[in-house]
């Protein structure tokens, strides 16, 4: 579910991934990413860029 909450703030905020990480509830943004990558396939940089909404700046 949090990493979920995490592909959504992804697609629709412009913040940084730390940040992203504490939001949905990881301390430590390492272990985010790592994780995020093991569930998805890509890292949240590369989820990011592929599923960016349309009419954000990046």
């Amino acid at each position: 579910m949090r990493i979920e909450e995490a592909k959504q703030m992804l697609e629709t905020e412009d913040v940084a991934i730390e940040d992203v990480s504490v939001s949905v509830g990881y301390e430590d943004p390492t272990f985010f990413r790592k994780l995020f990558k093991r569930r998805t396939g890509v890292t949240p940089a590369q989820y990011r860029q592929r599923n960016r909404i349309r009419g954000l700046s990046a």
